[in-house]
């Protein structure tokens, strides 16, 4: 077995330090993510769509995280292991969990049944008065569309229609940190417009990095121009 060089191990320390960094914020976000749909749940009039939203998303943080972990596991220490594994297998249990409770709670809602007695404490009971003063209120309640945000693969005649959506639906949301904003948008993109900040680590600072190397590529007013002239 050949030993490793200092500059090796040192080089192996450091790449281990910035994926244990990455996946503290990846973490961050499935339990963030876990605990709305925890209280998204709650709301009376939860839809099949919101739902299933979010279980895409905490989704694709979960493929993230199990990709860091299996990085991570190849450069750990032997006797760091057990506890990695540990922790590996909570986060786990947590998503499979969530999702499995989610999609009954999807199976319930698709049936007409009254989904949220599963998730609410049966010991709460409601005054009959407030209940029919809720749901008077509910009904006189305009409701608004759900705004959705097109996906965006590249094509500079689609940027601006894009970039208006999620400028106002996450980019100007002061309550989304920059971290989540960053998932949301390569949620939202594919194509050339992915590769262009795949390989930027998933931090703040790289969210605006990212948003700078989109505007400069596809927001360029007169090649857009030029585009719906044509």
């Amino acid at each position: 077995m050949a030993l490793q060089s200092p500059s090796q191990i040192d080089s192996d320390e450091l790449t281990l330090n910035k994926l244990k960094r990455k996946r503290g914020c990846l973490r961050g976000a499935v339990t963030k993510q876990i605990t709305k749909i925890g209280s998204d749940i709650l709301k009376p009039d939860i839809t099949v769509e919101d739902l299933e939203e979010s279980i895409e998303l905490l989704t694709e943080r979960g493929e993230e995280l199990k990709l860091i972990d299996s990085q991570i596991e190849s450069l750990i220490q032997v006797d760091e292991i057990e506890v990695e594994f540990e922790n590996i297998e909570e986060y786990k249990e947590k998503i499979t969990r969530t999702r499995f409770k989610t999609q009954k709670l999807i199976q319930k809602i698709s049936k007409g049944s009254n989904a949220n007695n599963s998730w609410q404490d049966s010991n709460i009971s409601l005054n009959s008065s407030s209940q029919n003063e809720t749901q008077t209120n509910e009904k006189e309640r305009i409701k608004l569309p759900k705004l959705t945000i097109p996906k965006f693969y590249g094509e500079i005649s689609k940027w601006l229609n894009f970039w208006n959506a999620f400028k106002s639906a996450i980019h100007g949301n002061d309550n989304v940190c920059k971290i989540d904003k960053f998932n949301y948008l390569r949620s939202f993109l594919g194509g050339s417009a992915f590769s262009l900040i795949d390989g930027l680590e998933l931090t703040a600072e790289h969210y605006d990095h990212s948003i700078d190397i989109l505007k400069q590529r596809f927001g360029n007013k007169k090649v857009s121009i030029n585009v719906h002239i044509d």
